[in-house]
């Protein structure tokens, strides 16, 4: 035995090896066992099924802002690709409704009104297939139920507004069974009756006007029935 070791000369004799003895105070150094392991690696899948980051989107009054800088600008400007790049960069489809809706707003309470200007603005859109028929059908609805009040200090708001819905018509964004949802948004008859007389003079005057008449006339006569 050699410091408590056995003999290189011992190994394989079948002697038993000694266990070294300690002085005071000392410790053995403890044994790794061999049932530890390292804490296993997370597989690609695993991590892959953790939940993303959620995506940070804008409130409704940082949406409402900026999309009035961008009208302010277009009516400025009148850069139909600038807009549409500006409304595609909110990333909110869900708004686009809104963004009808102040359009419409903006546009006619400008002097003069923009009512050609706010036409072609949602024509390109719409041709362009960011906003659906749906989204400029309820920005009419809503802008239609704010009419009675904007039409107090904007008398021809309603006439306005008119134009631009005969000009939705004939680009086919809108029919007359949409514009008989919208008058129904307005409680006042003259304000309803001035909506729609402008809406059929500006289909009338279009050389697919009388196509649309005849085969809407049904639709046409429902609108007219709730003013008369």
């Amino acid at each position: 035995l050699i410091s408590g070791r056995t003999s290189a000369l011992l190994q394989g004799s079948g002697v038993p090896p000694v266990r070294p003895t300690y002085g005071f105070g000392m410790e053995p150094t403890p044994e790794v066992s061999a049932s530890v392991r390292a804490p296993p690696t997370p597989s690609v899948a695993a991590v892959a099924d953790k939940p993303l980051a959620p995506t940070v989107r804008m409130n409704a009054d940082e949406l409402r802002r900026k999309t009035i800088s961008l009208l302010e600008e277009y009516f400025s400007v009148q850069l139909l690709e600038e807009a549409l790049a500006c409304v595609e960069d909110l990333k909110s489809p869900a708004y686009y409704s809104e963004i009808v809706k102040e359009a419409l707003s903006v546009g006619l309470e400008k002097s003069p009104p923009c009512v050609e200007l706010v036409a072609k603005l949602l024509e390109y859109f719409f041709t362009k297939k960011v906003f659906t028929a749906s989204d400029i059908t309820l920005g009419f609805q809503r802008y239609a139920e704010m009419l009675d009040d904007l039409a107090i200090d904007l008398p021809r708001a309603p006439a306005n507004f008119g134009e631009i819905v005969g000009r939705s018509i004939l680009a086919g964004e809108l029919d007359f069974k949409v514009v008989s949802e919208i008058l129904k948004k307005v409680t006042d008859d003259y304000f309803q009756k001035a909506i729609f007389t402008s809406t059929l003079k500006v289909v009338s005057s279009s050389p697919n006007g009388k196509l649309i008449l005849d085969s809407q006339a049904l639709d046409i006569r429902a609108c007219e029935a709730l003013f008369q």
